[in-house]
């Protein structure tokens, strides 16, 4: 009986792509650790978990912490989608905005692309995906590229899928780069992507205003939990 109530993965609402890594990985059903706490987890709770080493804690918090970054980046897109549409309240009949960064509503997505939407906003992976898939052509078509929250790409992973994507655009284009910082990763995204960029560096608050700043306190049960979020706070500046 105790099996049929187990709470598998599938039934977590987690994001198709860790689904599909955590089906590479042979894992049929979540270990009672994953089970209890990635739901949690995924509600925003602190936890105190006690389990004995090899119960699979690592994947009871790094899968809602990656579920949280995807859900994160797919928020940025529909916040770019909004203020582009916002922007182009007046103008809505001439300029059409599509979002394809949802990765679960692909069938959708493609029925709008077919449309030849004038403004694409989506994750790199989602992009590519199209690309791939032929759903999208950008080759023959694109005039502007723009990379926002340039700084943390690469700490999302979206390294390779972006080196990718570069293959599929036109050689000619006009390109943004907008970053909060001007990190290494920054650096490398410049040579990829720009052509002789004129570079604005406004000196100005490094920080937002007490009205826009939240404040959290972490929890690490172990040294090693420590050492990963430092590791992570110092990746993303």
């Amino acid at each position: 009986m105790e099996d049929q109530e187990a709470l598998g993965f599938e039934h977590m609402g987690l994001d198709p792509r860790l689904l599909q890594a955590v089906t590479d990985l042979g894992w049929s059903r979540p270990t009672l650790i994953q089970e209890k706490a990635i739901p949690l987890a995924l509600e925003g709770k602190d936890l105190l978990a006690r389990a004995r080493t090899g119960s699979g804690k690592t994947a009871a918090y790094a899968i809602p912490m990656l579920q949280s970054l995807l859900h994160k980046k797919a928020e940025l897109a529909r916040q770019a989608q909004a203020m582009i549409q916002q922007l182009a309240a007046y103008c809505a009949r001439d300029v059409r905005v599509a979002n394809v960064s949802a990765a679960e509503d692909s069938a959708s997505q493609r029925a709008v692309l077919m449309e030849k939407p004038d403004v694409v906003v989506g994750t790199p992976s989602r992009v590519l995906s199209h690309l791939q898939q032929n759903t999208l052509k950008l080759r023959d078509s694109l005039e502007l590229l723009v990379v926002d929250e340039a700084d943390l790409l690469f700490s999302f992973g979206f390294e390779d899928e972006l080196k990718s994507l570069l293959c599929h655009l036109p050689r000619i284009y006009q390109a943004f780069l907008m970053s909060a910082t001007f990190n290494e990763d920054v650096q490398t995204l410049k040579e990829l992507v720009l052509h002789n960029p004129v570079t604005l560096k406004l000196q100005e608050s490094q920080l937002p205003g007490p009205d826009q700043l939240q404040q959290f306190q972490v929890v690490c049960e172990t040294e090693e939990d420590k050492f990963l979020l430092l590791y992570a706070l110092l990746k993303l500046s």
